[in-house]
């Protein structure tokens, strides 16, 4: 093989290799940070039923990423996720009912996503419910109504 074969052969796979690197993963455009374009792959995911895809839709909302913030339509979808029963969806529920945001602030009806979420693997949960629990924002009492609360809803 030439020298100038090889060259063009070297210039052909870095070539490729550049642009095999554009992704249309929405998790990865989020993770670094192209929310716009993340929110509008996630989008139609979320509009077909992809519980991943309508929880993040909801934390784009949420938290104001390449989308307007509004937190009416991150419970929206929040809630549809959640419901399926998406944990991260359940405990990111869970936080807007303990913050009161868009919603009214009930820490029973947040103990009751925490303890869902918990119940499938969410360790972040754990700790939320705990800190209800010491701040003595929840009673004794409500933390069962809350498991009971979650039990029926499951």
């Amino acid at each position: 093989m030439t020298m100038r074969a090889f060259l063009v052969y070297v210039v052909l796979i870095l070539f490729f290799v550049g642009a095999c690197s554009e992704t249309n993963d929405p998790k990865i455009l989020f993770d670094k940070g192209e929310y716009k374009k993340a929110y509008s792959l996630w989008q139609p995911l979320a509009k077909d039923g992809d519980l991943f895809a309508q929880n993040y839709i909801g934390i784009h909302h949420y938290l104001g990423l390449g989308t307007k913030r509004d937190y009416k339509l991150a419970k929206e979808w929040f809630e549809k996720s959640a419901k399926q029963g998406f944990v991260d969806a359940q405990y990111n529920l869970g936080v807007m009912y303990e913050n009161g945001e868009f919603v009214k602030q009930d820490y029973m009806t947040a103990a009751m996503w925490f303890s869902l979420a918990l119940e499938n693997g969410n360790a972040h949960a754990k700790r939320r419910m705990q800190a209800l629990l010491d701040e003595h924002k929840l009673f004794p009492n409500q933390y069962n109504r809350a498991k009971e609360l979650a039990k029926q809803y499951r």
